[in-house]
């Protein structure tokens, strides 16, 4: 019987074997999508690289790379790290560093010789967790005002300060986005066009739906890097939140996109189709589509 840390390497072998061959085969269509902005960290001690993924564990992931820096002594768990650190580079930099700001040298450099990480999830849950977060918990960028101004604008009034907009209405704004050829936001613009996949060498590719046993390696990972007897020491008892990430509700899944027509839930698959591809996803039975 394999042991956890077998399975993972299992699986971890699997998704990487699978990363490199779809970009043998798909480069000249991952390659010629134009380039979005995202975030990189690494750290010399470690020798890792890590690339965020917006809705895909990154702010537990961050916040126990922050604590595994040993840099940070007022917090015992990761998961008592405040956002305001997380989410915010001029509070963040102190404990983790970004690649962007290194010189071309020191980029290549690390690149060819660190680990290199990064954590991806099916894409229909990734955007429907984008859309409980930014448009029904948050007012992210006043979207829902954009919504109802481009779909339904009789009921627009420029004294109303928060709209509930639908599902269906943001997977149309979504599509139609990328219709008029727009950089996607990052919480969901396709995962393969974020982190140069088919550029740069990616030793791990953990996913949300294996969250816990993956983050748990990595966290193993990387103290066995760790050199310095100090940090090593107090960095011994970190581990990564055991409440970190949402259960899927498969019921919810279906649930919401039951209301999205089916055309749109075709062109959904057709957008994060090289998701699908590069990172071994399978197609969730919705909107009946499988």
């Amino acid at each position: 019987m394999l042991n956890s840390r077998q399975t993972v390497n299992n699986s971890h072998e699997y998704r990487r074997r699978l990363l490199v061959d779809g970009c043998h085969k798909f480069a000249h269509i991952v390659n010629k999508s134009r380039p979005a902005r995202f975030e990189m960290y690494f750290d010399d001690e470690m020798r890792y690289i890590y690339c965020l993924v917006s809705k895909a564990a990154c702010t537990s992931l961050k916040r126990t790379l922050i604590m595994l820096s040993g840099k940070i002594t007022k917090y015992r768990r990761p998961e008592q790290v405040p956002e305001g650190i997380v989410h915010n580079f001029d509070k963040s930099d102190v404990y983790v560093d970004r690649v962007e700001k290194l010189p071309e040298a020191k980029r290549n450099f690390v690149f060819e010789t660190y680990f290199t990480f990064l954590f991806v999830r099916e894409p229909m849950e990734r955007l429907l967790s984008a859309y409980r977060d930014k448009l029904l918990e948050h007012r992210y960028y006043r979207i829902d005002r954009e919504i109802v101004l481009r779909y339904r604008p009789q009921d627009y009034k420029p004294s109303k300060t928060r709209y509930n907009t639908t599902f269906a209405e943001f997977v149309k704004y979504v599509l139609d986005q990328r219709a008029a050829g727009r950089v996607l936001d990052r919480h969901w613009i396709p995962q393969s066009e974020l982190c140069r996949v088919c550029k740069y060498r990616y030793d791990f590719i953990g996913h949300q739906e294996t969250l816990h046993s993956d983050a748990n390696f990595i966290v193993e990972k990387l103290k066995s890097r760790i050199e310095d007897d100090q940090q090593r020491r107090r960095v011994a008892n970190v581990t990564f939140p055991a409440d970190s990430g949402h259960k899927k509700s498969s019921g919810l899944l279906q649930q919401m996109y039951a209301t999205v027509p089916a055309a749109d839930v075709q062109a959904l698959y057709q957008l994060y189709a090289m998701d699908y591809a590069l990172f071994g996803f399978e197609h969730p039975n919705v909107g009946g589509f499988s």
